[in-house]
């Protein structure tokens, strides 16, 4: 990952060895691709395929901002492989610039949220997957049709009964996809099929149950935040509030009140 902004630096010509995509978020960045002179503006997604030589330089005065990913050599091609549930070859993109406000604005907030501690790893991994699969199955030169999602109730279940099992640890989407026995990519749909959620949200809702459970006991709110996953109390508190409307805080508060009034 790279957040940086260049007022006059200049990339001698150079090419990386996976994927690389991110989103201009000032300015403008040019650089010559596959015979083009091609300028991204802010919002626009900017990217080279494995191997493709290109440079890089200001267009103007204020320079460029931007975020990047650099992917891994192969990357991109697994999840290529598990949308469509087949080997395939390398997904290709034929421009270096795509103009696509909505993908712009997911990529753009997940690597910024990729910086943020108090969301979980499931969640990161997931919006990755999700949007990655997205973006090549609209963008890339070939045509993808994924596999369709069929009945997986009991595959859901053993899901299910994962997180419940490990909610306490950094529940990973390689740990579900094992336990299942399916692609990361179908596991995903499937299970926002069945349940209504994506596994991130499932994952924070036990967390959050378990949490009002424990402050039931009498256990303390760090204590409680500690004991079920979360990275300290102001990660649970704002899970909390997102789930039941009122803080851990003001929850114990209610549950002293309420305990004293019936005494």
């Amino acid at each position: 990952m790279l957040h940086a902004s260049y007022h006059r630096q200049t990339f001698s010509p150079h090419f990386h060895e996976g994927h690389a995509i991110g989103v201009i978020e000032k300015g403008c960045l040019g650089f010559d691709y596959r015979g083009e002179k091609v300028v991204a503006g802010a919002g626009d997604i900017n990217m080279a395929d494995p191997g493709e030589v290109h440079n890089g330089f200001a267009v103007s005065e204020e320079g460029w901002q931007y975020r990047m990913f650099y992917l891994k050599p192969e990357q991109l091609d697994r999840i290529f492989n598990e949308c469509l549930d087949r080997s395939v070859p390398m997904p290709f993109f034929k421009k270096g610039k795509v103009r696509d406000p909505a993908f712009s604005e997911k990529i753009l907030t997940l690597h910024q949220d990729f910086e943020n501690p108090l969301i979980t790893r499931l969640e990161k991994e997931s919006r990755f997957f999700s949007i990655m699969a997205g973006f090549i199955i609209k963008h890339a030169v070939q045509k993808a049709v994924p596999k369709a999602p069929g009945s997986e109730k009991n595959r859901v279940r053993g899901i299910k009964d994962y997180i419940q099992d490990h909610y306490d640890t950094d529940v990973s989407l390689d740990d579900l996809s094992r336990t299942a026995g399916i692609s990361r990519y179908y596991l995903l749909r499937v299970f926002e099929r069945e349940t209504g959620l994506t596994p991130h949200t499932y994952l924070n809702l036990v967390r959050v149950k378990r949490a009002r459970e424990l402050m039931e006991k009498g256990v303390t709110i760090i204590d409680a935040a500690h004991g079920t996953g979360f990275f300290d109390q102001s990660h649970l508190n704002r899970v909390f509030k997102k789930f039941y409307g009122i803080t851990p805080g003001q929850f114990c508060e209610k549950k002293e009140k309420y305990g004293k009034d019936r005494t």
